[in-house]
């Protein structure tokens, strides 16, 4: 039987809820992502390992965990000797292609990995230092791709207006979002569906019996800058979107480095209405990637490939967009950004349109790879849920997730043990938290040392010693000295 392509189709700090397959908000729309889940299945409690881009990038691409692939943060290197996928992939008979944003290893590209693929190095966001009026300096370490497009396809460079920032004076270059005023077909999120269709066609022909692909592609968006253009700028109405249940957050018994990254950002001085401001745009910017996802299968279908093609859509992580008052992702671990949507369309899915409950994580997608290349025996940090993608409903029994965090705008050793009914979190050098998800599942209270959890608080730390001794997590020594007396 000859073995499926594979599609991934990932976006950049994109929260669950702004998924309309999802049913979480009756305001943004994404048809064609609804239409994967209709033709497959919707995963409810998919988790990122970590709520950061380049690990969790570099996590999809080894299937490990950040401590164990080397990249515990942005601007880093997956460490020598660490495989990646086409290390496994290609041996097995794919070709591996890549498209858009990289941010997995901050010194080789995709190309010097294995995949075919136009390298983007760094953060590397490609309107910057590029389109004029745009401030965000984190340009490309090397040539950018983008802006070969563009010149090949005779636009002109779009100005950048309407920039939106925070109050902050030390924090005025980086734009929540801004308009792109260029013809959509200008915009970035277009240019990487034209190079992922572009890959599509390099790495298949005429030939029936010809090798089978895994191609991953990746959106910039809508991670801030949200550089939208028309019409998807002004699509949702800012007034429409009501006040997110935790915007009433006071930090009262939490972390004070969340206060501090919330007044880094100074959006605290533009209220709700701010981020109804921000969200209308990222939602705008939502359907214009959903939109290029609706190309890329057409493009699939035009070629004769869509049914022998598993496509799976997801995000490296959330964004609060408000919630807890805060924005982006960091150095708190909150549903939010550690939840993230996970659509998946097998063609030989026997239960098309089902949702399955079950806990898995992002960088499992990655064991599952190989289990449809019918590659054995890779150590990875996670199971294959192929059966689940396949619409068998039998529950992987698992019970909890283990999430970990370790740096952003500041070092913040965080570890996570989130059930069903309760979330413990280890702030290595700050207090705990523990979160009833069930009376408040905006986790807005935090419950760590009142005797009614204490059972619950000891369950939990014991679970969470049991991943990291397993995991050989580094942070296990000071979580062993400092767990009883916590």
């Amino acid at each position: 039987m000859k073995r499926k392509n594979i599609l991934l189709l990932l976006s950049d700090q994109q929260r669950l809820d702004t998924v309309s397959a999802y049913g979480l908000n009756d305001i943004v729309r994404t048809p064609h992502i609804d239409g994967l889940a209709a033709r497959g299945v919707r995963f409810d409690n998919a988790f990122t390992p970590t709520a950061i881009c380049a690990p969790a990038r570099a996590s999809v691409h080894t299937g490990l965990y950040p401590h164990r692939h080397g990249v515990t943060g942005n601007g880093m290197s997956i460490r020598e000797g660490v495989k990646g996928l086409p290390d496994y992939l290609s041996p097995a008979g794919y070709r591996c292609g890549y498209a858009g944003k990289w941010h997995a290893d901050d010194a080789v590209g995709p190309s010097e990995v294995g995949y075919t693929a136009k390298d983007f190095i760094g953060y590397a966001f490609p309107g910057s230092g590029l389109l004029p009026g745009l401030q965000f300096g984190a340009k490309p370490k090397t040539g950018n791709p983008y802006a070969d497009y563009l010149h090949e396809n005779g636009f002109e460079l779009p100005t950048v207006t309407d920039r939106y920032v925070g109050t902050n004076p030390g924090c005025q270059d980086q734009e929540m979002f801004a308009l792109h005023n260029g013809p959509v077909e200008s915009s970035i999120e277009y240019f990487v569906a034209e190079d992922t269709m572009r890959v599509i066609d390099e790495l298949t022909g005429p030939d029936e019996d010809e090798q089978p692909f895994f191609i991953w592609a990746n959106f910039w968006g809508p991670h801030t800058p949200c550089l939208v253009p028309e019409p998807y700028f002004s699509m949702y109405n800012p007034d429409d979107i009501a006040e997110h249940p935790s915007y009433r957050e006071t930090w009262e018994g939490k972390p004070y480095r969340q206060q501090l990254i919330e007044r880094m950002w100074g959006l605290g001085d533009l209220g709700w209405r701010g981020f109804q401001e921000i969200s209308a745009r990222y939602f705008g910017h939502c359907t214009l990637i959903d939109d290029q996802v609706g190309r890329i299968v057409a493009h699939l279908e035009a070629r004769g490939l869509l049914e022998d093609t598993v496509i799976i859509y997801s995000a490296d992580h959330g964004d609060c967009l408000g919630a807890h008052k805060l924005i982006e992702k960091g150095e708190f671990m909150y549903d939010e950004i550690y939840r993230i949507p996970l659509v998946v369309a097998h063609p030989d899915c026997a239960a098309p349109g089902s949702v399955n409950d079950d806990f898995v994580y992002l960088h499992e997608v990655t064991p599952t790879f190989l289990d449809i290349a019918g590659v054995k025996g890779a150590e990875m940090d996670g199971k294959s849920f192929l059966p689940a993608m396949l619409g068998d409903r039998t529950p992987n029994g698992r019970e909890e997730v283990y999430c970990v965090f370790h740096r952003h705008f500041t070092n913040a050793e965080q570890r996570m043990v989130r059930t069903r009914t309760h979330q413990f979190t280890f702030n290595s050098g700050d207090a705990g938290e523990l979160y009833d998800l069930v009376a408040d599942p905006y986790q807005l209270t935090n419950v760590y040392g009142q005797p009614a959890y204490e059972s619950v608080r000891l369950d939990l730390m014991a679970r969470m010693k049991g991943y990291m001794d397993e995991l050989g997590d580094p942070l296990r020594g000071w979580f062993g000295r400092v767990g009883p007396v916590y």
